[in-house]
């Protein structure tokens, strides 16, 4: 094995201005995943007169299970030996591109197109066509989503200080909320003047998301151009195969019982965005387009507390910070499902809510992501092996079956009412967050140890 030294970074600090263009990328690539993401408010959409899209798939359930939901969960399910395959293929690489912008530079046109066409099913009816197409669109997508998340590596990667790697998270954090404004709440305002100037539903959707996707790709490309991996990386590939790299990856205690917290907080976070349009309709009895009023409001309080964020994580530290924010998130999602039994009228709230929301998304969107590369930086220095990406295929492995939790549960239980009258469904899918967020909370306070990892870093010049 090759001693921690052969890992020192390249000559140049990875500069500021690039991290910006880099973040500017992830806008696109966030636009189109919160675009894919719709799938559910697409196939079942909320019964409102606000969506009025065709219905393109049965309603019968397989063990409670919707088709959406398992054509999904299946979706992802069949890459799961792929993404640990393409991670040491990127690891390995030699490629003058880099070992990781080669990978990208494949895959990020292929994800922009068959993220269109995941709504864009062969036959305007209930069809057996319709699920099989979209289960053939669903695995190629993820099959492609598994070459372009190796760059997932690079901050691990670049990152060859604390402040570097915080640059990186609140300059991501930053594009990946205004992506996300764009991908999953400014469709909706587009979508709606579309109809108001006499377009169907369906079709107004669907043009609202190809111009987005088609914007997006070029941001994203942002992200291919910018990174010059022998200039300001380490310079080299990984000599360790794909089955001692994973199995490295899964004797490290502290980044397993990490990724398996950070899951569960995906967990609720994701029923979060998938009820999100769920709550402000059939809860709040608003407008979908008002997802968009929201949600800037939303991200331009985040984005003030932005320097308090990187503030306070070198002040009480990211597991102090990451925990405040999971307790926060408990309270709303279930102020969320229990928002009639508030005695506050619903507009006051909703703004309400809004606004103290922000405080753990402003949190959230920038001290996990820290956490988890600090995790696996301090291995690759340590081992001296830059098996970046290895990690990232072994975190995929240990989330393969539970990852796709909220898309398969979320059509389910929103079948128990997803209307003013019946809304029983919608109030929980935010029980059901809210229960994740708790769980999460005890794990991180339980299985993180923060200074050990600190303390290694430290000792392996990390500052």
């Amino acid at each position: 094995m090759e001693s921690p030294q052969a890992l020192a970074p390249g000559k140049e600090a990875f500069p500021t201005w690039r991290i910006i263009l880099y973040s500017l990328g992830s806008i696109g690539t966030t636009v189109i995943g919160s675009l894919t993401g719709l799938i559910t408010y697409f196939y079942v959409p909320p019964e409102t007169s606000q969506a009025a899209f065709p219905v393109y798939l049965s309603s019968t359930t397989f063990l409670g299970l919707t088709f959406i939901g398992l054509i999904g969960y299946v979706g992802s399910l069949l890459t799961v030996f792929l993404g640990p395959l393409v991670a040491s293929w990127s690891d390995r690489s030699k490629s003058s591109l880099g070992r990781r912008r080669s990978f990208m530079l494949v895959s990020f046109v292929p994800i922009a197109v068959l993220s269109y066409l995941v709504f864009a099913p062969p036959v305007d009816g209930v069809s057996p066509l319709n699920a099989a197409y979209l289960l053939g669109i669903v695995v190629l997508l993820n099959v492609f989503r598994c070459f372009y998340n190796v760059s997932s590596a690079l901050v691990p990667e670049l990152g060859v200080t604390s402040r570097i790697i915080m640059r990186f998270s609140t300059y991501g954090s930053i594009g990946w909320l205004m992506g996300y404004i764009i991908g999953s709440q400014a469709v909706f305002v587009v979508k709606d003047s579309l109809m108001q100037s006499g377009m169907s539903a369906v079709d107004a959707f669907r043009l609202t998301v190809g111009g987005m996707i088609a914007v997006s790709a070029l941001l994203s490309s942002l992200q291919v151009l910018v990174v010059d991996e022998k200039r300001y990386g380490s310079g080299r590939s990984s000599s360790v195969k794909l089955l001692p790299a994973l199995k490295k990856a899964f004797t490290n205690r502290i980044f397993v019982l990490f990724v398996l917290t950070q899951q569960v907080y995906f967990w609720g976070d994701g029923l979060f965005q998938i009820g999100l349009v769920y709550f402000v309709t059939v809860l709040f009895g608003l407008s979908d387009s008002m997802m968009l009023v929201f949600g800037a409001t939303m991200v331009g309080i985040s984005l003030v507390l932005y320097p308090l964020v990187n503030l306070a994580s070198k002040w009480i530290g990211k597991k102090t910070l990451f925990s405040f924010a999971l307790a926060m998130m408990v309270v709303i999602m279930l102020a969320f499902a229990f928002s009639d039994k508030i005695p506050i009228p619903k507009s006051v709230l909703a703004w309400l809510i809004v606004a103290v929301a922000a405080i753990p998304n402003g949190i959230t969107g920038i001290i996990p992501g820290a956490i988890n590369y600090e995790i696996i930086r301090e291995d690759c220095v340590r081992t001296g092996d830059p098996n970046e990406a290895t990690f990232g295929a072994a975190s995929g492995l240990i989330t393969a079956i539970p990852g796709g939790f909220p898309g398969l549960i979320a059509p389910s239980l929103l079948l128990l009412g997803k209307s003013a009258a019946h809304p029983a469904g919608v109030r929980l899918v935010a029980i059901v967050s809210a229960c994740c967020m708790l769980l999460s909370f005890v794990m991180l306070r339980v299985f993180y140890d923060e200074r050990k990892l600190r303390a290694s870093l430290k000792e392996h010049g990390y500052k």
